[in-house]
């Protein structure tokens, strides 16, 4: 009986392990399904990975961005950084799959310039090289573009994107450089006008884990970008072609809701742009992205900060000419 016993006890004990072993293998195929495999050399995997770091896997999801940083002058001798303001953008976005490698994005952007100690949005600037007050031009801006994925280009592209995979960190890093004709031009806005060449150079790195990533229960995942711009004065700064250059550190974030922006800043986005507080419903096609001062296919209304005391708008293009005391200037048309 006692070796009976151990017997029976034994193919029990077999019994159990083979049924835990089952029930393990089946959990962990369970967990197999619910993850995606990326291969960062796969331009639909780099795209999924894209759109779940920038918004939302889920049609027409709305996705809340945060970006703030302070802009620093360079002046002449190109080597001391002055702080002048804080730069802040709310932004409001959804993409919709078009196929494997495209999708369309909609956004809506609301820009302020803070004040450097109180972070109130500003109305007017000191600016500190001219010696008097300049007004400052906040605004509001619509972006529909076509979503690719984000690949590394040849060494003399203006765009380069590069994917790192260290452990359980992704970083896509992406450098761009703009040079082209501004239209802003010194003849018709001396004050506004850094020249006839519009410049910038913009890189940004963003960094997520990966297996949230390769979660596919997860349609988006938290995702921390951390970005410089290099670039111009401001228009409204009307430093005109004075030597120097402003540059800015900022970090973007996507958010669950509004509770984390600043009031001064929210209450002077739902008083001055209350239809930018969400993001666009309708796909009225592609237009470049706005970020050279200059002209843009115009498809939403555009409002101006008071303290300027003219605009103009004109379509199919938006042109806002701004009176700045005595000068006038082309001012932004979009997030930069």
């Amino acid at each position: 009986m006692g070796i009976l016993r151990k017997r029976i006890t034994r193919r029990r004990a077999l019994g159990a392990g083979a049924a835990s072993t089952a029930l393990l293998l089946g959990a962990d195929s369970a967990r197999a399904a619910g993850r995606r495999r990326l291969d960062f050399n796969n331009p639909v995997d780099l795209l999924y990975a894209q759109i779940k770091m920038d918004g939302d896997l889920v049609d027409h999801q709305q996705v809340i961005g945060w970006i703030k940083g302070i802009v620093y002058g360079i002046f002449e001798d190109g080597k001391t950084l002055t702080p002048m303001f804080w730069a802040a953008i709310l932004s409001f976005s959804r993409s919709d799959k078009i196929d494997d490698t495209t999708y369309k994005s909609m956004s809506n952007f609301v820009t302020a310039y803070l004040d450097l100690d109180t972070q109130k949005v500003l109305s007017e600037w000191h600016n500190p090289w001219l010696a008097r007050t300049v007004p400052v031009v906040n605004y509001a801006s619509t972006l529909h573009t076509e979503v690719k994925p984000m690949r590394a280009r040849l060494r003399d592209a203006k765009v380069r994107i590069e994917w790192l995979v260290s452990g359980n960190e992704v970083v896509r890093s992406t450098d761009a450089v703009i040079a082209k004709k501004n239209p802003i031009t010194p003849q018709k806005w001396p004050s506004a006008s850094v020249g006839p060449v519009y410049y910038k150079n913009q890189s940004a790195q963003c960094v997520a884990k990966l297996d949230e990533l390769e979660n596919a229960d997860l349609t988006s995942v938290s995702a921390v970008t951390i970005g410089q711009r290099h670039g111009p004065w401001y228009p409204w700064q009307q430093m005109g072609t004075r030597p120097g250059r402003s540059y800015r550190r900022d970090v973007s974030v996507k958010l669950a809701n509004l509770d984390a922006v600043p009031r001064d800043f929210l209450q002077y986005a739902e008083k001055n742009h209350p239809e930018f507080m969400n993001a666009p419903r309708v796909w009225t096609g592609v237009y470049k992205d706005p970020e050279t001062y200059g002209l843009r296919p115009c498809r939403r209304k555009f409002r101006i900060l008071p303290g300027s005391n003219s605009s103009t708008l004109v379509r199919p293009y938006l042109v806002i000419t701004v009176s700045l005391r005595r000068h006038s200037c082309l001012v932004a048309t979009g997030p930069s």
